[in-house]
């Protein structure tokens, strides 16, 4: 019965360490998206601001253009606006937005739910301002959470394997 014993406890150890891997995986995961957001944002202004295409063009254009998963937002935001008979550009951002939530974490959802209230207006030099002052927001973002990373994954990895070593102890 000994076996059993430490058979179960590296699985409680390589479990509770796997979580804390994938805890740190989804930080890195966070850092990309935020990177993806902002290409994907300097592309909408350059497509709307330089070029002044119809918003589900300029949706369309940069799916085609991103990887998933932003690809997915715009080409969902695209979707919408064809559906729509008189779009209306703030609702439907702040629509797909809230739809896709399991795709952002909660603070950059809310930042870019904000943006959705310049998206589509007429006054494409505000409009533009807003992008802007997005990607500047997104980029103090990913240069604090890189800042922060290395410190956190070794947390993750450390809480999950402290904790791991305690379930073994609870229940040898």
């Amino acid at each position: 019965m000994w076996w059993m014993k430490c058979i179960g406890s590296l699985l409680i150890l390589g479990g509770c360490g796997f979580l804390g891997w994938e805890k740190g995986s989804a930080l890195r995961r966070r850092i990309w998206l935020l990177r993806e957001m902002n290409q994907s944002l300097t592309v909408f202004k350059n497509l709307t601001g330089t070029y002044r295409l119809p918003l589900n063009m300029v949706f369309m254009r940069i799916s085609a253009q991103m990887k998933m998963p932003v690809s997915d937002f715009y080409r969902r935001l695209s979707e919408r606006f064809e559906q729509q008979e008189k779009p209306e550009g703030t609702l439907l951002w702040q629509q797909t937005v809230e739809e896709m939530g399991n795709l952002f974490d909660a603070e950059d959802r809310e930042l870019f739910s904000r943006l959705g209230h310049f998206i589509g207006i007429q006054d494409i030099q505000i409009q533009a301002s807003a992008v802007e002052a997005c990607r500047e927001e997104i980029r103090e973002r990913i240069s604090m959470l890189e800042a922060e990373r290395p410190g956190r994954e070794r947390l993750y990895r450390v809480l999950s394997l402290t904790v791991g070593g305690f379930l073994v102890i609870l229940f040898i």
